[in-house]
């Protein structure tokens, strides 16, 4: 893809989730959870899920909602708690940010302005209540609100910021630098490989999230995308690992870039990097805030029908969903009001990771469920003709059910094919002149009289993939040539269905494609089982610290998810992905998530919760609150009076003498009384529903 997609691609919040990453995440990693050769290697391991990830949910992109909402709700649940932690890891950013702004503008100001807001008795680091972070969260939600659209400005000054920072530290760490942290014994401080896998959680959301289009250009730019991230965070993760030396903190410093300066020599460069910090923090807020709020405005539409669709509607004014940005920055100001940034760090990995882990789940076990779980009876569709002829009796039902149940019978690997049995003809009787010209009149009228044919049923196959026809099928003895010889194959099979012929698909369809059956989704759920023990195993050997079960997990998900791909399944789909990816995703997931799932479990399980009581009353009581005709068709109702009905029958009765029909019963409406502010009362145009 060109240069300027590349560039639209990192304007699209990309650029943001790289911004947070080196210049906020990757500091709070260095300096208060793990060393820098922890980041380092988790680095390269954030590099392979968020390929993995952003792989998964690109696949998803063109998936219909309505159609799944409306075929399976466990699907529909779990694709919708899937968005639902995008809105959550949205929101921990975002208030990250602005509580990172907070603490730039304090520092620029050397710290009179928390002094003048919250006294002198307020802490430096982290002040609580943060009125700094949440009149900047206002702010921007106000701008937004009238009218405020995302521009290639913001990713521009973003650009800016970070290469300032880039520069600073870079300058620090040439006059200043050392390489302690690579000639010490332990590189994974303080807790070994789980230091790496921390590491690897906190930097997952500094990848994109998803890729362009499935084609060539768009995975070139996918690929330079993802390198490029990759070398800047390995970029910063080497030059911290120059100036700062892991050791404990008694508190969670909040912006690690001013004692590391502090520490450094160059306290005087504090004000200029925490300009250069503020730039960056609000460009990217800017740009992750309509992410969040474009996800509010998505749940409205008719897509998903979980919030009321008048959020979705735009102003005349400003242009923008005004009560979608308004609930985004509610909660956006919520967060940054009162949660430490620890927990929104670790809150934002863990909601991130989830999602992943939601979409790799629906994605593994998709293609491999059947769409009909009971044998049918028929092994072929059928397009027939109705005949008024008696039909004899067949034991095509009893055979094809025959076959059925000896595939069902047969085991995983085996793919001998069944012994296909011919059809018997009924019989048919002859049919006069009249019976033939009204049977013209349904179909239309040939193009020419009516021909002289044999009396006996005609037989075709539409054949796919070009294989020759089976033998036992019988043609025609002649054809009658039609009046244009550029006839298409759609007219030819409406001149056999005229003629009584007998379209099937039948036998060699079955012999080329392989398609789920209950007995190939029971073996699916069995692999599920396992995958999912192996995942245990694993986390639990990492616990323990014991690498015989670690590798023995790993290694068993990793071959059950190869041999997932004999299992048959739907390939013609949207969605086909490898089981592979899938199960690694799964894998990496739960490993992730149980290095960042210390601070951040009881606010995902509160947010889950609130998703599922949600999604389930939506499913079963909200669905058509919100639709305005709805609510006026419910409020019409038709009765019919007793008395009407017998002053009508009255009437008839005495028109009765005089040769004059009776009226009928009338029909009646009530409504509800107008509220006392609306002046004028319209009645709607369709009473009894839309037609």
């Amino acid at each position: 893809m060109s240069s300027g997609s590349l560039l639209d691609v990192l304007c699209s919040g990309s650029g943001a989730r790289l911004a947070l990453g080196t210049s906020v995440i990757s500091y709070l990693i260095v300096y208060n959870e793990a060393s820098a050769p922890s980041m380092l290697f988790g680095v390269l391991l954030a590099t392979l899920y968020g390929s993995m990830s952003a792989r998964c949910k690109t696949s998803l992109r063109s998936l219909q909602m309505p159609y799944v909402r409306a075929t399976n709700k466990f699907d529909y649940g779990c694709l919708f708690l899937a968005i639902w932690l995008d809105a959550l890891a949205a929101m921990c950013a975002c208030a990250a940010l602005a509580r990172t702004l907070s603490a730039c503008l304090d520092a620029m100001t050397g710290g009179l302005a928390r002094i003048l807001i919250l006294g002198r008795n307020a802490p430096t680091n982290e002040p609580w209540p943060d009125v700094l972070g949440v009149s900047v969260v206002f702010l921007v939600t106000g701008m937004f609100m009238l009218g405020l659209e995302h521009s290639k400005a913001f990713s521009l000054i973003m650009t800016l910021g970070m290469f300032g920072l880039n520069a600073i530290l870079s300058a620090v760490g040439w006059w200043r630098g050392d390489l302690l942290a690579w000639s010490t014994d332990n590189y994974f401080q303080p807790d070994g490989i789980s230091s790496v896998f921390l590491a690897t959680a906190l930097l997952t959301y500094s990848f994109p999230s998803d890729w362009p289009q499935q084609h060539r250009s768009g995975r070139y730019t996918a690929s330079l995308i993802t390198a490029l991230v990759c070398a800047s965070l390995l970029l910063t993760a080497v030059c911290l690992s120059t100036v700062v030396h892991y050791k404990t903190h008694e508190e969670y410093v909040a912006v690690p870039l001013f004692n590391v300066l502090d520490e450094s020599g160059f306290h005087k460069l504090v004000p200029a990097s925490a300009c250069m910090l503020l730039l960056t923090s609000s460009a990217a807020f800017l740009e992750i805030f309509p992410e969040l709020y474009g996800i509010v405005v998505r749940l409205a539409t008719s897509e998903w029908r979980i919030l009321s669709k008048q959020i979705s509607y735009e102003s005349s004014e400003s242009g923008n969903p005004v009560l979608a940005v308004f609930i985004a920055g509610s909660l956006c100001a919520m967060l940054a009001f009162a949660c430490p940034l620890q927990h929104l760090s670790y809150t934002l990995a863990a909601s991130h990771i989830g999602a992943g882990f939601l979409r790799a789940f629906y994605l593994l076990y998709t293609p491999y469920r059947p769409k009909f779980m009971q044998p049918s009876c028929e092994s072929s569709l059928s397009y027939s003709r109705l005949s008024t002829a008696p039909i004899a009796k067949s034991s095509s039902c009893s055979s094809a059910a025959t076959s059925s149940s000896s595939r069902l019978k047969r085991s995983l690997w085996n793919i001998s094919l069944a012994k296909h049995t011919g059809l018997k003809k009924p019989k048919t009787k002859p049919r006069n002149k009249q019976e033939v010209e009204k049977e013209w009149l349904l179909l239309g009228e040939p193009t020419s009289p009516c021909p002289q044919r044999e009396g006996r049923d005609v037989e075709s196959t539409i054949l796919s993939d070009g294989e020759p026809p089976p033998s036992d099928f019988e043609y025609p003895d002649k054809f009658d040539k039609s009046d244009s010889d550029t006839s298409t194959d759609i007219d030819a099979i409406v001149d056999e269905y005229r003629e009584k012929i007998k379209v099937t698909t039948a036998g060699p369809l079955e012999r080329s494609v392989r398609v789920p059956t209950v007995s190939s989704w029971r073996v699916t759920i069995f692999a599920l089982v396992v995958i999912a023990l192996g995942i245990a195993l694993c986390v639990a050997g990492l616990t323990m610290h014991w690498a015989p079960a670690t590798f023995t997990g790993a290694i068993g998900v990793f071959i059950v998810t190869i041999m997932m791909g004999f299992i048959p399944k739907y390939t013609g789909s949207v969605i086909n992905v490898s089981p592979v990816l899938c199960g690694m995703s799964l894998l990496l997931c739960v490993v992730l998530f149980s290095g960042c799932a210390v601070h951040s479990w009881p606010g995902l399980i509160i947010w889950l919760l609130a998703g599922l009581v949600m999604v389930v009353r939506c499913d079963k009581f909200c669905c058509n609150c919100f639709e305005h005709s709805s609510m006026m068709n419910a409020q019409l109702i038709p009765s019919v009076s007793g008395k009407t009905i017998a002053s009508g029958t009255k009437k008839s009765s005495s028109a009765s003498g005089s040769g004059l029909s009776g009226a009928g019963p009338s029909t009646s409406i009530r409504m509800p009384r107008p509220p006392k502010a609306v002046g004028v009362v319209s009645l709607p145009q369709r009473i009894n529903g839309h037609r």
